[in-house]
């Protein structure tokens, strides 16, 4: 039988694929694809000419894949058909022995029934082919080939395992050469015995598997996937799970691991049969399979060669063999090279392939630091400032500059005892388990895909105690980085709740921090915080968490997220309850930039705004004065006049132009409470006007709240204890409305309101703000920088209080001489030091922030201290006002004594009730006209009735009473108090005797409605 013919008969007939026939003896190993047999022979006889070795596949390939020159296009990935059987018999001692294996082998299996195969030499072994009675595609070819395969080794017979079920295995061609170097001279490849004929394939695949014990069945004979549209699915573009990227990222593979476990009985049987059966042929289909292992191992240098002395092969072998291999093996492909061990394997279905048995987590459990954002609160629209606005600046003046991220450096501690941390992140438990062999090995589990530490034990209003915990997650699709974001998720929780494990675990869950692989992992979830806790309880101390922004009992200042030091030092604690302040204070821009806009207001000399503006300032110098709090007020009833801007720019000195500030559907108590969070920083109260008018008593209450710094006491559920008062302050606080508040504290007129008005300077603009279209650039600066202000100024003045006091003392000093302030102005005295003296230390010689004009600013609020001292004069009350307003109210139940016609007294009533009805409640007074002299007029009024009465005009009737009765010098009127009068007297009512002021004046002094004229000292 020629080549030739050898060929038809074992490979497809045309029409099939493409025929592929290569030499490899060179490093090129040319490869030529053909479409009959008849083009072999230019490339053979010129091969044979180069002394090549010659080889061709039994299968044919994708017509399309080898024109499009397809990478990967002679592999079993593109073999479409086949036409024998083969088999390649080596590893015995002569071709004798080989041939008599064989005959023996298909005599026990019944396969001699079937026509004998071609059996060619190969120059070093024996190669038999069965030609097929019609061509085979590979899906129907392979499961028969591979159970040939097994079949084979079941039998004990010595053969290439890679070869029998591999189509696109390299065969040599009849008529060649083997020039492989250990033969000193070149072997002819040659056909020794012809066949019998054709086989039916599918009755020799039955014939084998009727053959085949269980211990060497496949698992499955499905060997090749079917042959779908679209792209297969690889392990590069699948997704992983975070639990699945964090043991990957924290792992590493050693051979090492594998081969100790195997020693132990706990590896790989493939791996132990080789150790135990290196040196015998045959062995290479392993070899090779094992090196696809430890390639790929941490340790696999050591092990390549290991594993290749074995045998032994020769380096520059095995080196061949490893840039050959694309992949680790799976465990299906060992056990298909050598049936029989895997299925008896414990790993057996459980895992891909051996590499599992040596991947180990890797440890990092040294200290490690990260830098943790302050505010983790993002900051977002707000729906309940949409009205504020400043009628300058908007929301897309915000756009492109970032906010100011301000961190603080958090330390890992080590791990508790029975846990570690992966060298990229995440919380794993060891664990020491026995297997049914009676093997003790270490497992290695995840409890949390990422990083969860304590960050801070914490004390809070100094008795309980909390723990502050910090998680640091990737989120987003494990394989695509760019959609990542790193997420830092603080828990604060009670200590108390460590030591019960659900109450924990549903804290947990409350922040979506969950073991890893569910239920089964939360006792060690548990018992690793309970453990992180306990630990950081005995070698940490307690941070005491502020309740309130501003300054603290040992001369620290908190301000967004941190604490401030007298030493210059600064701290970052969680402060539960600020959330909303530090949000609001968070910072953007720079210093430079957020001057811009109040450099424009010196530049116009707008001093009296400027003065307001600086009072941003000033609120935390209230601290240095012995009053809580004093209140500032912009109205006007026209727009434009720079309300809201100022406010904005007082605003903008602590945090955001517009969050910062409250609005006008803020309670009286909610004002209080923030008034107690902010503590030092200024209180910001835009458009009170509906306030105002709809309560006439809210202006008063406010004031009064203010300048008292302490909100409501408070009891404790269901005890009988006072709560601690967190809602405390010294600061000043800026309303704004189109109403101004002189008038409405005054426009009841049912009570005095001095001590208002002398806790409260108003400024009232009248004319509109006009700014050209540079000037209003520079304003909307304001949206791009804010909050970097207020923190240099903290910086500065917390460093430098004794310097900050001896300014404010001395400004105080100096205003008491310039402004004349009295003592019955010493809000207004404390609150205008306050501004100057912010204004003074805001400059070079101080804090370096800003230069203030302070004279311009000293003039603007000496001109509001003289309007207001004008209005307070006007407004004042005095006892005539008091005793007038009460006759004047109550004159219709006034008992009134004239003489009549006949000059006889006689009572007149206007009461709705007289007689013997009349009692205290309808009677508040007696007047007697000419009862002892005709030109004198005797007033007796009750003197509880008055006291009530001066109580409701805010006027101590103790100071009536003393005012009273030091007026009667001027000798207009004459006044005893305690007098004994019965009121009824005369009239046919009861007797109603009660304790009166008896006041006698002129008629002259008396007005119709009985209010009286008289000039009390």
């Amino acid at each position: 039988m020629k080549p030739l013919e050898f060929l038809a008969d074992v490979l497809p007939s045309p029409g099939h694929g493409m025929y592929c026939l290569a030499e490899l003896s060179t490093k090129r190993k040319e490869h030529q694809f053909v479409s009959s047999l008849e083009e072999f022979k230019p490339h053979v006889k010129r091969w044979l000419a180069a002394n090549r070795n010659i080889f061709f596949t039994p299968c044919t390939y994708d017509e399309e894949a080898i024109k499009n020159k397809i990478k990967g296009r002679r592999t079993k990935n593109n073999a479409r058909y086949v036409k024998a059987i083969f088999l390649d018999l080596d590893g015995y001692e002569s071709k004798k022995a080989a041939a008599e294996a064989l005959s023996a082998f298909l005599a026990k299996t019944g396969l001699d029934q079937f026509p004998a195969p071609h059996i060619m030499s190969s120059g070093g072994g024996l190669h038999c082919y069965w030609p097929l009675t019609t061509e085979a595609d590979i899906v129907t070819w392979r499961p028969i080939a591979e159970n040939f395969k097994r079949l084979c080794r079941q039998e004990q017979m010595k053969i290439d395992m890679t070869v029998t079920a591999d189509a696109a295995r390299f065969l040599r061609i009849p008529g060649t050469f083997n020039y492989k170097a250990k033969y000193p001279d070149p072997r002819p490849v040659k056909l020794l015995l012809k066949g019998g004929g054709p086989i039916d394939l599918m009755h020799f695949g039955a014939a084998v598997r009727g053959q085949l014990t269980e211990a060497f069945a496949p698992t499955s004979n499905n060997f090749l996937p079917a042959q779908l549209d679209g792209t297969r699915p690889t392990k590069a573009n699948s997704k992983r799970s975070k639990l699945a990227e964090a043991m990957l990222g924290n792992s590493v593979t050693r051979f090492e691991t594998i081969w100790l476990k195997t020693e132990q009985g706990a590896g790989c049987l493939q791996l132990k049969n080789y150790i135990d059966n290196a040196s015998e042929d045959g062995m290479e289909p392993i070899w090779r399979g094992l090196l696809s292992w430890s390639k790929v191992c941490e340790d696999g240098h050591a092990y390549n060669v290991k594993l290749s002395e074995l045998h032994p092969y020769e380096p520059e072998r095995m080196q061949q063999k490893l840039a050959e291999i694309k992949g680790p093996y799976p465990c299906i492909k060992m056990d298909s090279e050598n049936p029989g061990l895997c299925p008896t394997c414990p790993h057996w279905g459980k895992i891909t392939n051996a590499l599992a048995l040596g991947r180990e987590i890797v440890a990092s459990n040294e200290e490690k630091v990260y830098e943790i954002p302050l505010q983790t609160t993002p900051v977002d629209e707000d729906e309940a400032v949409e009205y504020l606005e400043d009628g300058i600046t908007s929301e897309s003046d915000e756009a492109g500059v970032e906010l100011n991220r301000r961190t603080r450096v958090a330390k890992r501690p080590p791990p508790p005892k029975g846990f570690f941390y992966g060298k990229n992140g995440g919380v794993f438990a060891e664990l020491k388990e026995t297997d049914a062999s009676g093997v003790t090995i270490k497992t290695q589990v995840p409890v949390l895909s990422y990083d969860l530490f304590v960050v801070d034990m914490l004390r809070i209003e100094e008795k309980e105690h909390a723990v502050h915990l910090m998680a640091i997650k990737t989120i987003g699709p494990a394989d695509e980085p760019t959609q990542q974001v790193v997420e830092y998720t603080p828990v604060i929780m009670p200590s108390k709740a460590v030591v019960a494990k659900d109450e924990l675990l549903k804290c947990l869950a409350t922040h979506n921090i969950y073991a890893d692989r569910g239920i089964a992992m939360d006792p060690y979830l548990y018992g690793y915080v309970r453990a992180a806790v306990a630990e950081s309880a005995q070698m940490r101390k307690a941070v005491d968490v502020p309740t309130q922004f501003g300054w603290q009992k040992n001369g620290s200042f908190v301000y967004n997220n941190r604490i401030f030091r007298p030493d210059g030092s600064e701290i970052a604690v969680p402060m539960p309850g600020l959330e909303n302040l530090n949000r609001d204070t968070t910072s953007k821009g720079t210093l430079e930039e957020w001057r811009k806009p109040w450099e424009l207001l010196v530049a116009r000399k707008m001093h009296t705004m400027l003065a307001m503006c600086v009072d941003s300032f000033g609120s935390t110098l209230m601290h240095f004065s012995e009053y809580e709090g004093f209140v500032w007020h912009i109205g006007s009833t026209e727009s434009g006049t720079g309300k809201s801007l100022t406010l904005s720019l007082k605003a903008g000195v602590w945090g955001h132009p517009l969050r910062y500030r409250t609005g006008k559907g803020t309670s009286l108590v909610a004002l209080q409470q923030r008034a107690g969070l902010l503590n030092s920083l200024p209180l910001l109260i835009d458009e009170i006007t509906t306030k105002a008018r709809s309560d006439s008593e809210w202006a008063s209450a406010f004031i009064f709240d203010t300048a008292e710094g302490k909100g409501k006491e408070r009891m404790e559920s269901g005890t009988n204890k006072e709560r601690i008062n967190n809602s405390t302050w010294s600061l000043t606080a800026t309303t704004t409305a189109n109403v101004h508040m002189i008038d409405v504290l005054l426009g009841t007129g049912e009570h005095a309101a001095q001590g208002e008005m002398m806790r409260l300077l108003e400024w009232n603009p009248s004319e509109e703000l006009i700014f050209n279209d540079v000037e209003r650039t520079q304003l909307k600066l304001l949206r791009r920088n804010y909050g970097v202000a207020g923190e240099a100024w903290i910086r500065w003045l917390v460093v430098n209080q004794a310097t900050a006091r001896k300014v404010w003392l001395e400004t105080h000093e100096m205003l008491r001489k310039s402004l004349k302030f009295t003592d019955e102005e010493r809000y207004w005295h404390a609150g205008c030091t306050s501004d100057v003296a912010a204004a003074i230390l805001l400059g070079p010689n101080y804090a370096d922030i800003l230069a203030v004009p302070v004279e311009g600013v000293i003039g603007a609020l000496n001109e509001m201290v003289v309007r207001s001292r004008l209005v307070y004069a006007k407004a004042r009350r005095s006892a005539e006002d008091v005793l007038n307003t009460y006759t004047r109210t109550f004159y219709g139940k006034f008992v009134v004594i004239r003489r009549d016609e006949d000059s006889k007294f006689v009572a007149q009533w206007n009461l709705s009730s007289e007689g013997k009805t009349s009692t205290r409640n309808t009677v508040l007074g007696r007047i007697e006209h000419g009862t002892t002299h005709p030109d004198f007029i005797e007033y007796f009024i009750e003197e509880q009735m008055l006291r009530k009465h001066c109580a409701t005009m805010s006027f101590g009737y103790t100071d009536f009473k003393s005012k009273m009765e030091a007026g009667q010098k001027t000798g207009d009127y004459q006044v005893k108090f305690g007098v004994k009068k019965d009121i009824l007297a005369r009239t046919d009512g009861p007797s109603l005797r009660v304790t009166c002021m008896h006041l006698r004046l002129r008629k002259e002094k008396v007005g119709d409605e009985g209010q009286v004229s008289v000039d009390p000292a």
